[in-house]
């Protein structure tokens, strides 16, 4: 709270001035442009730090039985036309009547992570694809495309907190650098896996394993 109520109003602020850009010089303008940019990072970093913050202090998410079939087809559709305009195939396959016991807007936030990261390191012409099912103890979540890769060296720390790799697809451009941190936190937080394969230049699969929910807590 102490951190993002400054940069509301922040942000409010330069928003009026960018909506009434009357007197105001071009010069001025770029540079309300460029706060405005800097504070939404600031804002977004914000976020980021406080989904951290909440995973080491092992805050328990708030938990309901999540229908995760149509989760997953909405987010699929959501990025349909950012794939189609980067010349991406977004495809998926998604088991019906998936359920599981969790946090709604955390999964889809770590889910979101996943497919956006996908989307933004495959070139025009590749796939990406979202596939979703059930095994005898746990839901699987896989999303794989057949992006830029990477190397064997840098495996191994693509889920820390802040780490980049120069040419590797954990360098988000624009980003925290924990976006992969936190979709990991997340699921670990609901008592799951997260492990990726890769060859560099041939594309990624990071596969998400998730408890079915208990017979006590079904729906």
């Amino acid at each position: 709270h102490e951190l993002r109520s400054p940069l509301m109003a922040i942000s409010s602020n330069v928003e009026v001035a960018l909506k009434y850009p009357e007197g105001m010089r071009e010069d001025d303008l770029e540079v309300f442009a460029a706060i405005a940019s800097a504070t939404n990072q600031m804002t977004r970093l914000t976020e980021d730090l406080l989904v951290l913050a909440r995973s080491d202090r092992q805050q328990p998410p708030v938990k309901a039985v999540i229908a995760l079939s149509p989760l997953l087809a909405n987010l699929v559709a959501l990025y349909q036309p950012q794939a189609q305009a980067s010349g991406i195939a977004l495809n998926s396959a998604i088991d019906p009547d998936l359920h599981l016991w969790g946090d709604s807007d955390q999964l889809t936030r770590a889910l979101t992570n996943l497919i956006q990261n996908a989307l933004q390191y495959t070139p025009e012409g590749g796939q990406v694809s979202v596939r979703a099912w059930r095994d005898q103890q746990h839901i699987q979540i896989a999303v794989q495309d057949t992006g830029m890769g990477i190397a064997p060296e840098h495996l191994p720390r693509v889920f820390e907190r802040f780490w980049r790799a120069n040419a590797a697809r954990t360098h988000d451009q624009g980003g925290s650098g924990l976006g992969l941190a936190i979709t990991q936190a997340i699921v670990q937080h609901h008592g799951g896996t997260i492990t990726v394969s890769s060859q560099l230049g041939q594309g990624s699969c990071f596969q998400v394993q998730l408890p079915k929910e208990r017979k006590k807590d079904a729906f």
